[in-house]
């Protein structure tokens, strides 16, 4: 019985190791993310970790940072950022273009193999309003939308609210890419406006 018991002990503890690098945490994320090949399939096992490792285009350990990208217009990022306890948050952006880019932002905790949302209690909720003010406030117009998205940092801990279609006074036409609109500090706890 305490052979028994030891050797549960034993698995739970490989089951839910805590992952090391960034791009362990990836390949832990739960099966409704990144997880559809391009046929819609819904992917398991070893051909889904093949898959999510064929999206990988920078992979950055040292600095916990991904940059994936697949058949999709746009890309998506994921960044660890350490907090005061020696844990990890996790970032993740989802960025689609056409040509206009859009994306979004969440951030996770990880432990015993149970994933949770933390984007509210760590991340400012930015309004429509808020975002069309801070398009004003770099002297853009916001009249065709207020299309942005986030830039997670592959050095440092300022993330970046940006867009790439921008009209800017005396600008060439199509504006520049990633024309930051606002800017987010880590502080071990949570982001912080800039």
């Amino acid at each position: 019985l305490v052979s028994l018991c030891f050797i549960i002990a034993v698995l739970a503890t490989f089951t839910f190791a805590q992952p090391q690098t960034v791009t362990d945490y990836f390949m832990a994320f739960p099966t409704n993310q990144f997880a559809k090949n391009n046929d819609g399939k819904i992917l398991q096992g070893a051909a889904l970790t093949k898959f999510r490792r064929s999206l990988i285009k920078v992979e950055d350990t040292k600095n916990g940072y991904l940059r994936l990208e697949g058949a999709w217009e746009g890309w998506a990022e994921i960044a660890l950022f350490k907090k005061a306890d020696g844990s990890y948050l996790v970032a993740q952006t989802e960025t689609g273009c056409g040509p206009a880019c859009g994306g979004s932002i969440k951030f996770f905790t990880y432990n015993a193999g149970k994933w949770a949302d933390v984007t509210k209690q760590v991340f400012p909720a930015l309004s429509t309003t808020a975002v069309r003010q801070a398009f004003v406030a770099k002297k853009m117009n916001p009249a065709d939308g207020t299309e942005s998205y986030f830039l997670l940092p592959r050095v440092g801990t300022t993330i970046k609210m940006a867009c790439n279609m921008c009209e800017i006074p005396n600008a060439a036409p199509g504006g520049e890419e990633d024309t930051t609109l606002l800017e987010f500090t880590w502080n071990g706890a949570k982001f912080a406006r800039k």
